[in-house]
């Protein structure tokens, strides 16, 4: 069309009103265009005058004044802007149809500096998006209206786990004002982040959305189908068609009908569920029973199990296999129950010889797990009879930790001592294990001072543990549990540190934090000497933990530890040891036990890190 040419015109325009006029002279582009300019001329004269316009443009006289140039351009593209203007049209080609406004409350108060991150966060890909929402999150950042439809469109994202918490972090704090963005970004026809936008205009609507479930339900793709289903289970009137869609050929609707039975609880919808425990469905079926709340249905899951341990013995290997996976499945039903009938179902399996036979490993180690998460005085007091007992050594693990619950220290070691003193025992492993569970790294003494001004008292254990694992040789428990002086802790821990490697392992930095902690005279020498044994280039970052040991240093250290700073490569390494430095050079000649021993750096921790 004759009117495209005049808007290519007009860019070329634009582009040497940009570059000036004094290159506009034989310009190329302008060139070209100026026969078909001049063919158009010769039907209508406006192209003439345009034609007559470039030609002055491009072919300036000989020896003329820059002026002249200049203004010749700007004549070109005045009057290309009247062509234009008068060709325009204003009315949209789409049929009109009415606005629809919100009566949202969100505003557009936070600068945009600060919210132009999150933006990118929302609408970029790369790594680092996450922690950017974080932060943001918890600066209270994400309620600006300009936020809203981005952070809808998130739901779709590719990274799954930022797309996981926009779902269930930020725009469930807009509440209804995020209503109108998820409404109009839905399709029925989309995937998983549709699927999520329908749970989150469930969360508003409620029952009133229903005609919006039941559309997703008869014309969504299979997630958005899923999650309706699902959601249909909040409301009885629609357990027909609930149980309708448990018979659907897809896994995923499947799944969501048995979702959306538990949640109903009705009688047919626990006959459908135990259907499915019974049938292949089996492993879709343990999530929904757990989730479900009827009485009757777990009594006849426990009768479903009593019934597949009393025929274990008389399976061949082929069937065993089957029938234990099936077992471990059902018990794994029972899990987050407290119905009085499963602690005497569990004190019959674990003490029965017909259930606790090979193959049936799972199901054992799933019935040990239930009774201690029953939580009830009766059941721990059964658990620790466990690893004496009924299985040995197999639920030693199990046993322990009811132990933990209900016995005094000293019985806790007499009984349990023994079975770790042989670190390649396989009860041995699981035992420190649990111990590692239940004990917190030193460093986390550090963390917990610093989000809580003082740290948790550590859990008491018998000292004899101590001795144990110095015997044994398990440094980091030893490290753990160390909380007062003692020769033989003393000389183990010294011994450690010097064959530690560079202050940039975990080990080193846990060792003399110990040794710190303790109060140990040889502490800050043994810190300086690990030190010098670090390369430049191995330290490139500290963490809260490096830096504690760092200020625990004595004054007269100051000057060893910023001789230091001065050979690391990064200069924000340097920066860092360099502002321990100042801390330690203000630090009082006669600084108190309490500061030798880290309780002096907890307010410097938290004004370098927070």
């Amino acid at each position: 069309m004759s009117i495209d040419v005049l808007f290519d015109l007009q860019l070329e325009v634009r582009r040497l009103f940009i570059a000036g006029s004094t290159v506009a002279a034989g310009d190329v582009r302008l060139k070209k265009m100026l026969p078909q300019l001049q063919k158009l001329g010769e039907a209508a004269p406006v192209f003439q005058r345009v034609a007559q316009a470039v030609q002055q443009v491009v072919e300036p006289p000989a020896g003329g004044e820059p002026s002249l140039a200049a203004g010749k351009l700007l004549e070109l593209g005045t009057l290309l802007s009247s062509i234009l203007y008068t060709q325009g049209k204003t009315e949209a080609a789409a049929a009109r149809t009415q606005v629809t406004g919100t009566d949202t409350t969100l505003n557009t108060r936070i600068p945009y500096r600060k919210i132009k991150p999150v933006l990118e966060a929302l609408t970029t890909k790369g790594p680092g998006r996450l922690e950017v929402l974080n932060l943001a999150y918890e600066e209270k950042r994400l309620t600006d209206f300009r936020l809203l439809w981005p952070a809808v469109a998130a739901l779709d994202d590719s990274y799954s786990e930022l797309a996981e918490f926009v779902w269930r972090k930020v725009i469930p704090s807009w509440g209804a004002e995020a209503l109108p963005a998820l409404q109009e970004q839905l399709d029925l026809q989309g995937g998983k982040g549709d699927a999520r936008r329908l749970q989150l205009i469930h969360d508003q609507l409620g029952a009133s959305g229903c005609e919006l479930y039941l559309k997703a339900v008869a014309e969504g793709a299979p997630e958005v189908k899923a999650q309706a289903v699902e959601l249909l289970g909040h409301y009885a009137e629609h357990e027909e068609l609930i149980l309708q869609q448990a018979d659907e050929k897809r896994k995923e609707v499947r799944q969501a009908a048995y979702t959306a039975l538990a949640r109903l609880g009705t009688s047919r919808a626990s006959e459908r569920l135990y259907r499915a425990l019974l049938s292949k469905d089996r492993e879709l079926a343990v999530d929904p029973i757990r989730l479900s709340r009827d009485a009757d249905l777990t009594v006849k899951v426990i009768e479903h199990i009593e019934e597949l341990a009393a025929k274990l013995n008389l399976l061949d290997a082929g069937q065993l296999k089957d029938s234990a996976h099936e077992l471990h499945l059902a018990l794994q039903c029972l899990d987050d129950k407290k119905d009085a009938p499963i602690l005497p179902l569990l004190q019959r399996l674990l003490t029965d010889n017909n259930f606790l036979i090979k193959g049936t490993e799972d199901a054992q180690e799933a019935a040990a797990q239930l009774l201690l998460n029953l939580g009830l005085p009766e059941a721990d007091q059964f658990a620790v009879t466990l690893g004496l007992e009924a299985g040995g050594k197999r639920f030693v693990s199990y046993s322990f930790r009811a132990a933990l619950r209900t016995l005094a220290p000293n019985e806790i070691y007499d009984r349990y001592a023994g079975f770790i003193k042989n670190k390649r025992d396989a009860a041995s492993r699981e035992l420190l294990k649990v111990f590692y569970n239940h004990t917190e790294p030193v460093s986390s003494y550090v963390a917990e001072a610093w989000n809580r001004d003082q740290a948790e008292p550590a859990a008491a254990w018998d000292p004899r543990w101590l001795e144990l694992f110095i015997a044994i040789d398990e440094e980091e428990l030893v490290c753990r549990l160390a909380e007062k002086p003692d020769k033989k802790l003393n000389a183990y821990l010294v011994r450690k540190c010097k064959a530690a490697g560079a202050f940039n392992q975990y080990k080193t930095v846990t060792l003399l934090l110990t040794l710190f902690r303790l109060g140990h005279p040889d502490a800050p020498e043994l810190l300086m000497e690990n030190l010098e044994k670090s390369t430049a280039r191995q330290l490139y970052y500290l963490d809260y933990a490096q830096l504690a040991v760092l200020s625990m240093l004595p004054r007269h250290y100051a000057e060893g530890l910023e001789r230091f700073a001065e050979k690391l490569q990064y200069d924000s390494v340097k920066r860092q040891v360099l502002e321990v430095v100042e801390t330690i050079k203000a630090k009082p000649d006669n600084a108190s036990d309490a500061d030798s021993k880290g309780t002096g750096w907890l307010t410097w921790i938290k004004s370098k890190m927070s």
